[in-house]
């Protein structure tokens, strides 16, 4: 009787070892976490958040999010979205009272285990125990059809004491310029009717892209996001592009006119044709009044 029920307990032993290991589907998250060196901060300190995807071996091209904050703790300084793994920004990270928003799109999709998304810089304003974390997240697979993945987020819990040292980053200046980058000229009949536009768009590993500016043959310069609706549909003119990041460095683009002007239809060649043909023209009117007769 021992013998049956020690066979029947390792039986009942072998079944459970079976269910979990060959019955059970592991489950994969793609996961938005948080890092920072500082977990303790001194009032009046400056401390950096870094917010990463982590794929679990799932091709993204897409997502979104909010990174809430303790407002009544600390306040943003600032955002870099230099580096990023996002190349198109539909909402580029920003702040709207205790939380930043952000939206984007890595074409042709992400795979890895440490994707920098962006960072914030928080300053601490009093004592007290607060926190960082990201809700409403999204993240599409890279599938064609745009399937949403489960998705795990992180807390991070901030210890702000008046006993902690204060501490601020060191200065990094950025020196380098955004990368390069070409722009390219479309049309497509589901946007701007049809017409020409253009579509730019280039990274800054540092402190990322502030602005860019599109210059239209001798029109005024101005400031533009892509797609950007070409007020030249004749694309007969010389197009700028240029990209400046949050340091004031910059990147220029030049396109040359996608259709060039005839030779005669260009005004400076008639002057320029005019001024060599006219002298050449009074001279012989001249030769001829004054010494034709001889």
């Amino acid at each position: 009787m021992i013998q049956i029920q020690q066979l029947k307990n390792c039986l009942a032993a072998l079944l459970i070892i079976f269910a979990v290991f060959f019955t059970t589907a592991p489950v994969f998250a793609a996961e938005i976490s948080l890092d920072s060196q500082n977990r303790e901060i001194g009032i009046g300190s400056q401390f950096e958040v870094t917010v990463s995807l982590n794929t679990e071996n799932e091709d993204i091209n897409a997502l979104e999010g909010k990174l809430f904050f303790s407002g009544n703790l600390l306040a943003l300084k600032e955002i870099k979205d230099g580096g990023s793994i996002i190349n198109f920004w539909m909402e580029e990270p920003k702040q709207t009272e205790k939380e930043i928003v952000f939206s984007g799109i890595v074409p042709g999709g992400y795979i890895g285990g440490s994707g920098r998304i962006f960072s914030a810089v928080f300053y601490a304003k009093k004592e007290g125990k607060g926190f960082i974390e990201i809700r409403n997240p999204k993240v599409l697979l890279n599938d064609g059809q745009g399937t949403e993945t489960k998705t795990k987020t992180s807390i991070l819990k901030i210890a702000i004491s008046a006993k902690t040292p204060s501490v601020l980053p060191p200065e990094k200046k950025d020196i380098e310029p955004p990368e390069d980058f070409l722009p390219e000229i479309t049309r497509d009949p589901s946007v701007f009717g049809n017409k020409w536009f253009l579509v730019f768009s280039t990274q800054d590993k540092e402190s990322g892209i502030n602005y860019y500016k599109v210059c239209e043959g001798k029109r005024k310069c101005v400031t533009a996001e892509s797609p950007y609706l070409l007020k030249n549909q004749n694309l007969d003119e010389e197009i700028i592009v240029k990209a400046v990041d949050k340091s004031g460095n910059n990147k220029i683009v030049v396109l040359p006119p996608q259709k060039p002007k005839i030779w005669y239809e260009n005004y400076l060649y008639l002057v320029i044709l005019i001024a060599g043909v006219m002298p050449v023209y009074i001279i012989r009117k001249l030769w001829k009044k004054y010494f034709g007769k001889n």
